[in-house]
């Protein structure tokens, strides 16, 4: 009866053994398999950090285009056109307004005059930017302003009071100079300004220029 007794305790104790080493096997298997998916697994990136780009800041190796400037009118408000230009293209009953009558004298009129309905004073404002060359001031015509816009294009503003700038200045296009005022060589025309535009010493009607590029403007000549 002892021998059988010992024998059972033998047994469980191998059995219990037994059992322990399985777990320990079963243990280690698992342990080793999540060690290597944790190694196959690729560590999450960390998106890179992108600098938000103030507008002020150039961007580097980037061309810089300049920004074409077009010729512009000489007013910025409601006009009315009150001598044309003389082009003999014209016909007779457009050529009317192309035609100054200074006291006895009829003259071709070489640019374009502007005024305003109501017949006041108004702000005139260069039409292209440019450097002034000369200033003429009469008590009978007032002041007559050049602008040279290039070595070929030139604008020339009659009829005008308070001049801002100096022979020498440095204009841009839209930029008001002076005023409109009245020219006793056009007392019809009342208060306006005339412009004429020269390309390499030619008059042309202004308002070909309006709109248009400088250098297409000489091109055309």
């Amino acid at each position: 009866m002892k021998d059988k007794i010992k024998r059972f305790i033998i047994e469980k104790k191998e059995l219990l053994m037994f059992i322990g080493v399985v777990i320990f096997v079963f243990t280690a298997v698992i342990t080793i398999a999540t060690i290597s998916i944790g190694k196959d697994e690729k560590p999450s990136e960390t998106p890179p950090v992108i600098e938000p780009v103030d507008p002020g800041d150039e961007l580097p190796n980037q061309p810089v285009i300049p920004i074409k400037e077009k010729f512009v009118l000489p007013v910025t408000s409601n006009y009315v056109v009150v001598r044309t230009f003389f082009d003999t293209d014209k016909t007779d009953e457009e050529l009317v307004s192309a035609i100054i009558v200074d006291n006895s004298e009829m003259v071709e009129s070489k640019g374009i005059s502007y005024s305003m309905p109501d017949n006041k004073e108004f702000d005139v404002v260069a039409i292209f930017d440019g450097t002034v060359t000369n200033i003429e001031t009469d008590e009978f015509e007032c002041s007559t302003v050049t602008i040279k816009h290039s070595e070929d294009v030139y604008s020339i503003y009659s009829s005008l009071v308070d001049v801002t700038v100096k022979t020498g200045s440095r204009v841009e296009g839209g930029e008001v100079f002076a005023k409109a005022s009245t020219s006793i060589s056009d007392i019809e025309a009342g208060v306006h300004v005339h412009l004429q535009v020269k390309v390499k010493d030619e008059y042309i009607d202004p308002t070909l220029v309006y709109g248009a590029y400088l250098d297409s403007l000489i091109d055309s000549k």
